[in-house]
Formats: C-alpha cells, sequence, structure tokens
C-alpha cells in the first residue's frame, strides 16, 4: 500500500503521481550527489540544445516556468559557464541565450545519468497495491 485510502491505491493517475516524484527525487539527488546542477537547469540546457539562440522569455516558456525563475536559472547557469548571454542585435534590450561548450559537456552527463536511472527505474517491474507496473504501463494484476 501506498495510501492509507484504498480508492488512492487503486487509481492510476495517483500512483504515476507517486512514482513520478519517487523518479524525480532519485534523479535531483543522483545530480546533486555528483554536484552537476537541477533537474530545472537540465530542462533549460535541453531547451538550449534544441533551440539556441533563444531569449530568456522563450526559455521560460519552453520549460514551463516563470520568467522571473528562468532569469535565476541562467544566472546560475551563466555561473557555472554552461550559458552564454548577448544581446541581440536586433533588439539590444532583449538577451539571447546560447550553451557552451562547458554546458553541452555537462548536459552530456546529464543525458547519461538520467540514462542510467531511467533503465533502473523503469526497467524494474515493481508493484504497487493491485496494479502491476512495467515501464509506463498499467497493467491490472490478476493475481
Amino acid at each position: 500500500k501506498i495510501s492509507p485510502i484504498s480508492v488512492l491505491d487503486q487509481s492510476p493517475m495517483f500512483v504515476c503521481g507517486v512514482m513520478q516524484r519517487m523518479y524525480r527525487n532519485r534523479a535531483q539527488a543522483e545530480l546533486s550527489r555528483q554536484n552537476l546542477m537541477t533537474l530545472e537547469m537540465a530542462s533549460a540546457l535541453a531547451a538550449l540544445e534544441e533551440f539556441q539562440p533563444m531569449s530568456q522569455q522563450a526559455l521560460a516558456d519552453a520549460v514551463r516556468t516563470e520568467r522571473s525563475v528562468a532569469k535565476r536559472m541562467v544566472d546560475n547557469l551563466e555561473k557555472r559557464g554552461f550559458v552564454q548571454v548577448s544581446k541581440s542585435k536586433s533588439n539590444q534590450r532583449l538577451k539571447m541565450l546560447s550553451m557552451t561548450k562547458e554546458g553541452a559537456n555537462a548536459l552530456k552527463q546529464v543525458h547519461q545519468i538520467m540514462t542510467n536511472l531511467q533503465k533502473e527505474f523503469f526497467l524494474s517491474t515493481c508493484v504497487i497495491g493491485h496494479l502491476k507496473i512495467s515501464q509506463s504501463c498499467f497493467i491490472k494484476n490478476t493475481s
């Protein structure tokens, strides 16, 4: 049982939420243990990898966060040497973001950590309550 409330234990969405929190906590702990970055910072670098150069507002939109949160993330990424901030040629007030070589290398490390964690976390089958969870599929356990 993961909850003392039986209706929650029978809810695939509740179980998904619990698993998502477990995965996120393990991922954050592993990234912290290796002194790399937060999951949010990794998401920002992944967005930059795909869409660079991009503005801070475009980054905030891509990672679905507030502009002020994105600015703090960018400041931290810039301090670590993972992101370069420059002014837009067409609008001097607009800051454009690009990933540095150090950022690309750090993101490769994050990708490897996340791949290993996903294999460990999702490829093992676990049973919670009456739901058998294997990878991302929910199958009612009839036993």
